[in-house]
């Protein structure tokens, strides 16, 4: 599981810093690390049992912990490159292999079924390239009713909702030697990968801090950097984290207009509920 991504794609939602939404958006980083740890588990099993595996390629043998880095870099890969995709790479240690994708979309299937029901939309979502199933747009209780029609009513504790029908079609289909599937939908060659949406989302918060009179350092987030300068006093960083993070309330007594630059830049990416 990469926390550091986690967290990052959960702090895009407002779930970390910004806040716009502890309910509808702090479940952020669970989602973000359901597919990942569920990637990982199909990736590394087969089941000869099913017809169409045995039709598949088997997937690679995944590489040693670290070493699938070291194998991309030597094949001439700058994988510290914003365009570089890691989960698309058969090179990286992080690679998503097409049946596990396919296994993936086919319980996404499952559970916008279940989401229709329950009368939400649930947007196609195949996380190794970014994005969402949640719509944009959604004022702050439909967010919250959403997201308890997915996780269930304490989103806190997720169970009872549309994640776990999901996952109990996935366990029924490996055990009957039938696993879940469904085809991928293209990708755009020229759509930003999640880190060049990330350098995107930066670039707001940077800019907004420089109008407020604050350096904020160019940050790389799968490469250990950090925005804060390092030469800051004690006061002086306590003013650059209250620009970053403003002094918003939480749920719906959140206002964009108080969370900081951080807070700006989830509402003009528009990962907020406030549009």
């Amino acid at each position: 599981m990469n926390v550091q991504r986690i967290a990052a794609i959960a702090a895009i939602a407002g779930a970390v810093l910004g806040g716009a939404s502890v309910v509808a958006l702090g479940a952020a980083a669970y989602s973000a690390a359901q597919p990942q740890a569920r990637a990982e588990a199909v990736s590394s099993s087969t089941d000869d049992s099913s017809e169409s595996r045995r039709e598949q390629s088997p997937p690679a043998a995944p590489a040693a912990a670290g070493q699938g880095t070291q194998l991309a870099a030597a094949s001439g890969t700058d994988t510290n490159a914003a365009d570089y995709n890691p989960y698309l790479d058969p090179l990286s240690d992080q690679y998503v292999t097409p049946e596990a994708r396919s296994e993936w979309l086919g319980k996404q299937v499952v559970i916008r079924e279940c989401m229709a029901d329950a009368g939400f939309d649930f947007l196609e979502w195949q996380w190794w390239i970014g994005g969402s199933p949640q719509p944009t747009g959604l004022d702050f209780e439909t967010s919250v009713l959403w997201t308890q029609a997915l996780y269930g009513p304490d989103t806190n504790h997720p169970g009872g909702g549309c994640a776990e029908e999901g996952d109990q079609a996935e366990a029924e289909a490996r055990a009957a030697g039938t696993p879940l599937g469904a085809a991928e939908t293209p990708v755009d060659p020229a759509a930003p990968t999640e880190r060049e949406v990330w350098l995107e989302f930066q670039q707001l918060v940077r800019d907004c801090m420089a109008d407020a009179g604050h350096e904020y350092l160019y940050w790389e987030w799968w490469n250990g950097s950090q925005a804060q300068p390092l030469d800051l006093t004690e006061s002086e960083r306590a003013e650059w984290s209250l620009a970053l993070n403003g002094n918003a309330g939480g749920g719906a007594a959140y206002r964009w207009e108080d969370a900081g630059c951080w807070g700006r830049a989830v509402h003009e990416s528009g990962n907020d509920n406030m549009h």
